[in-house]
């Protein structure tokens, strides 16, 4: 893919957002590849309906790094955030073998709730149950506009970064008020 400025922007954008979320914590090495590659994920997905490994499984590879770096930073196993991570795959897997989501999804699930449940399980159930709250919303509006059938699929990796990309902007909301001026 072409990178423009727009393309860079947004990279750098993301990237702010996600250090500012995570502070360069656990995590924030999967966050980071992800700010690197979700514009391309977006434009090949909604252009191919494909979520490309060569993207993707990178990110798988990160998370594991963040989960390595989580159990020596803090001297325990990441016990809840591999089973946080294990659920919501288990489901997103259970969803493409009843033909309801692409391969590339449940992997790009993979990395972003690996990424999240190292913050907080929570984080990462939150952002999943988002990314299908806003799929639904999209969908009604293409069934309303009438641009798409009952039985058109739509690009479901974007979504899944827009939900993972709000719950990064709210972490780092939230990490900003922590902070006083005064």
């Amino acid at each position: 893919m072409t990178r423009t400025p727009a393309h860079v922007l947004v990279v750098c954008v993301l990237g702010i957002l996600a250090w500012a979320a995570l502070g360069g914590g656990p995590g924030s090495i999967t966050a980071l590849w992800l700010a690197l590659v979700s514009p391309s994920l977006v434009v090949i997905d909604v252009r191919l309906r494909r979520l490309p490994n060569v993207l993707v499984v990178p990110g798988l590879g990160a998370a594991l790094i963040d989960a390595g770096w989580f159990a020596v930073e803090s001297g325990r196993f990441p016990a809840a955030a591999v089973l946080a991570t294990s659920i919501l795959v288990a489901a997103m897997l259970a969803l493409n073998l009843l033909g309801g989501l692409g391969m590339g999804d449940v992997k790009l699930t993979a990395v972003i709730a690996g990424c999240l449940s190292l913050f907080s399980p929570w984080t990462a159930v939150a952002a999943v149950l988002l990314a299908f709250m806003l799929g639904g919303v999209y969908s009604a509006a293409l069934l309303i506009r009438r641009r798409e059938g009952r039985a058109a699929r739509i690009a479901f990796g974007p979504v899944l970064l827009l939900a993972f990309w709000a719950v990064i902007t709210a972490l780092a909301a939230q990490a900003a008020s922590v902070v006083s001026v005064s």
